[in-house]
């Protein structure tokens, strides 16, 4: 009966252990997203690992034994607890694929705000102060709202000198 196992990877070869899992006609799972991340003062989009380091793999460890799956390339072992491999339920793993690319898990990964967040200025006259963010003015500037003397004044701010807080639930 096949179920899925966690199984851990050599350092940045999630995606070649996939490539020869699947040449072994093994089914694999790497929960991945699509985030946007401030990189140099800019903001680009980037495919980023829910777990790196890690990926899921789905095996009969009746028909196909842990050692081929371990000595994949790729493919450091299987996590084990005890004395066998560990098992992850199929409504975890399935669940991770529904949602893996999702808005709202890309949202919870990004560290780019959108609009009516709450930023905090780390730099500059302003630091420390709380401001919301209106918009993205250019490749490397926002407008905040900022509110000086109970007057809601639109400034540029650049990127690099402010930082989204957490929402509160």
């Amino acid at each position: 009966m096949q179920k899925w196992y966690l199984a851990h990877c050599r350092p940045r070869e999630e995606e070649r252990a996939l490539q020869n899992l699947a040449n072994q006609d093994i089914e694999a799972f790497y929960p991945y997203a699509e985030v946007k991340k401030r990189v140099r003062r800019k903001m680009v989009t980037r495919i980023e690992a829910l777990f790196p380091g890690y990926i899921f793999v789905r095996a009969d460890l009746g028909m196909t034994s842990s050692t081929t799956i371990g000595s994949t390339r790729g493919v450091r072992n299987l996590i084990r607890f005890g004395g066998g491999p560990c098992e992850v339920p199929d409504e975890l793993v399935y669940d991770l694929m529904l949602h893996c690319d999702s808005d709202e898990l890309r949202d919870k990964l990004s560290d780019v705000p959108r609009s009516g967040d709450t930023v905090r200025i780390e730099q500059g006259p302003f630091a420390g102060l709380e401001a919301i963010y209106q918009e993205a003015d250019g490749e490397t500037r926002a407008i905040l709202l900022l509110t000086i003397l109970q007057n809601a004044v639109p400034t540029s701010f650049a990127n690099d000198e402010f930082t989204r807080l957490p929402k509160n639930p």
